[in-house]
């Protein structure tokens, strides 16, 4: 599955722990993943095995809202550059980023946890092996 990918891609760009969905309770630092649809590719003429997936990647860090935005701009370079390449051992025909959102929730100790959720609309086969 692709997810694996990303995760290990997202990983190996950041540094930082990734995990599905949410961070753990225990956590207060991390990057999450969520395919968050899947839909196929509709070129009117023919089927195809491409999907055009939405993935939605949350960073999370305390008291460093600067690396946040770096690290968004390290993945987005990385990724939009992919064009008929792949993302770690997966075929990707082309990243393109989706909607952004960011907040911040205050924690005890005056510190900070600052979140940027960033999709990124993923072309590629469904079923790469």
């Amino acid at each position: 599955m692709i997810e694996f990918e990303l995760t290990r891609d997202l990983q190996r760009l950041t540094r930082l722990t990734v995990w599905p969905l949410l961070l753990p309770e225990h956590a207060q630092e991390g990057i999450t993943l969520l395919r968050v649809s899947d839909a196929k590719v509709d070129t009117g003429l023919a089927q195809t095995a491409l999907v055009e997936g939405r993935f939605q990647v949350t960073f999370v860090l305390v008291d460093d809202y600067e690396r946040l935005l770096r690290l968004d701009n390290i993945v987005r370079q990385a990724w939009e550059s992919v064009q008929q390449g792949a993302i770690g051992d997966w075929p990707v025909q082309a990243v393109r980023r989706g909607t952004v959102h960011q907040d911040m929730t205050p924690l005890a100790n005056n510190h900070k946890q600052y979140r940027l959720i960033r999709d990124f609309i993923i072309v590629y086969p469904e079923d790469a092996t």
